[in-house]
């Protein structure tokens, strides 16, 4: 049977000393006067939120920085290009890479790659819309 031995610098016997702690139960402190809010009292149970992921897929043709609803490619589960305000996350692919938002710039329809580089021919570029939402 292991036992836990406690020193007498242990937590718990801080606690004891401070009569903070009684037997199997833990005090915890009062909220401070006139500061109600910071310790509301009972826990509020998270909500469980939902998410929802779309797409838009296009392939590179090597030339273009301008891609809109026209080019995309069927077959893939396309929605079209979003209104950036109507989703939560925007997640921009290019060739499977991860591209950080400061490389492309999303308006409904449209999206503009920003980047001094453009994509080869041939590559594929996603563009990932996550709506997240209360059930």
């Amino acid at each position: 049977m292991n036992r836990k031995i406690v020193n007498s610098n242990s937590m718990y016997n801080q606690y004891v000393k401070k009569r903070l702690y009684e037997k199997r139960r833990c005090v915890l402190p009062a909220s401070p006067k006139g500061c109600p809010d910071i310790y509301p009292g009972k826990p509020i149970a998270p909500k469980l939120l939902k998410a929802d992921t779309l797409q838009y897929v296009t392939i590179s043709d090597g030339v273009k920085r301008i891609y809109t609803n026209q080019d995309g490619l069927t077959g893939y589960g396309n929605t079209g290009i979003l209104n950036p305000n109507s989703v939560s996350y925007i997640n921009l692919f290019i060739n499977a890479m991860l591209q950080p938002p400061i490389l492309y710039q999303v308006q409904e329809g449209v999206l503009v790659l920003t980047s001094q580089d453009i994509p080869k021919q041939g590559v594929p570029i996603i563009l990932q819309f996550i709506m997240i939402y209360e059930s």
